[in-house]
């Protein structure tokens, strides 16, 4: 037997936090969130002879995973998503069993997990984006001999890492090179998805860059940006303090307190504001790229207003329903706007490498580059209704990436 959190979907439970979403979020804030229970659960066989079992180390609690217990996804993606569940996908573990297929892995190596799953996993023909190398864009996340579930942690049958045991397939285990620590480690993971945003939608030569969002997800695409070899000026809008130190850390041009993107537009792109007849500012000129980190209806909307001309607006931050939103940029300035999500072979680099080790590579080469400081808070497994008061106000708790530790 061994310990998990895991998530049970109800309507219950869903009326409960949605009664509990016409206030403010801080009144979800003691941690007790309908639905997500400390449970035993028992040890079982591999799956298959291309498994290994893994003992996390360090799990991270991701803003993906509070907007799933928050039903503040998008409806959208509920098809894909089976329960109960056991989240956590932010992983890095020790190996302690190794099938029969498996080669390359030994027990007690480290390794972190790959969390997307595959037609490869679910005993299906390669579908066009995973035999493409895409297995994140996979056109059979509800099929196949596993339940629904785009990633490990949003599966029933593949449990996360918020449990002292998991099953991954073989497809899914990277190596941790000796030269990184454990709390670097589990950042690999978030830090890969901003690689993945830079490498596919990477500033032009002259571009001024605005980053919204200085959470986990802002300060990653900072770093990426930065380790890539990009030297564009870039913003940050940050709003508190420890934002603001590790914006200037990771290699922002310009960090502007408070973090209204209308102000950078006016301040540091040269735009010329003015007032329409209903709503927000408007703005002539703007930004060259902006790499949206929040995903909010708020974000989405300043990234709208504050591009300039064939600006290019990049959606980082899983923005989901919105409500409201002028779209008049879009055509009235040439936008190009883009979605990114999670990972693959990078094919724009030679030999299509994986993201996953793009990532351990910048690490490496880039030790004046701290990832393992946005790592704020850990706790305990025993201790997640403090760890799910500090993910659900993390302004409050000056919070940046929160983890659960495992060992």
């Amino acid at each position: 037997m061994t310990r998990a959190l895991q998530y049970s979907f109800s309507i219950p439970h869903y009326l409960k936090v949605r009664a509990a979403d016409r206030l403010p979020l801080r009144t979800l804030a003691s941690g007790s969130i309908p639905g997500l229970n400390l449970i035993e659960v028992e040890s079982k066989p591999l799956p298959g002879n291309e498994w290994v079992r893994l003992s996390p180390r360090y799990t991270g609690i991701c803003g993906s995973d509070i907007s799933m217990l928050t039903n503040r996804s998008g409806p959208s993606l509920m098809p894909f998503v089976s329960f109960p569940l056991i989240p956590g996908h932010e992983v890095v573990a020790e190996v302690t069993e190794i099938g029969a297929g498996v080669t390359g892995l030994a027990i007690g190596q480290r390794v972190v997990l790959n969390p997307v799953i595959s037609c490869q996993m679910r005993n299906l023909e390669p579908c066009r984006s995973c035999a493409s190398g895409m297995p994140g864009l996979c056109m059979r996340t509800a099929e196949g001999g596993l339940s629904a579930g785009m990633l490990t942690g949003f599966c029933k049958d593949l449990p996360g890492g918020w449990s002292h045991e998991i099953v991954a397939h073989r497809s899914q285990v990277v190596a941790v090179p000796d030269g990184i620590d454990d709390r670097t480690a589990a950042v690999v993971e978030p830090f890969s998805v901003a690689v993945h945003a830079v490498l596919a939608n990477p500033p032009r030569q002259n571009d001024t860059v605005l980053i919204i969002g200085s959470g986990t997800i802002g300060l990653l695409v900072l770093a990426a940006l930065r380790m890539l070899g990009h030297t564009n000026s870039v913003t940050v809008l940050a709003r508190h303090p420890l934002q603001q130190e590790l914006a200037q850390r990771f290699g922002a041009t310009n960090v502007l307190k408070g973090g209204k993107a209308g102000d950078a537009a006016v301040q540091i792109a040269g735009a010329r504001a003015y007032q329409p007849l209903r709503g927000p500012q408007v703005y002539a000129g703007g930004f060259d790229t902006i790499y949206d980190c929040v995903g909010s209806n708020h974000s989405v909307d300043d990234s709208l207003r504050v591009a300039g001309p064939r600006a290019n607006v990049v959606l980082v931050g899983c923005a989901a329903e919105m409500h409201k939103l002028d779209l008049t940029p879009v055509w009235s300035r040439e936008l190009t706007v883009s979605g990114c999500y999670v990972y693959g072979q990078e094919h724009s680099l030679p030999g299509a490498p994986h993201t996953f080790q793009v990532a351990l590579d910048l690490i490496q080469k880039h030790p004046e580059i701290d990832l393992s400081a946005i790592v704020t808070h850990v706790f305990k497994l025993d201790e997640w209704q403090a760890a799910m008061q500090v993910s659900l106000s993390r302004g409050k708790h000056a919070a940046l990436k929160v983890l659960f530790d495992l060992r």
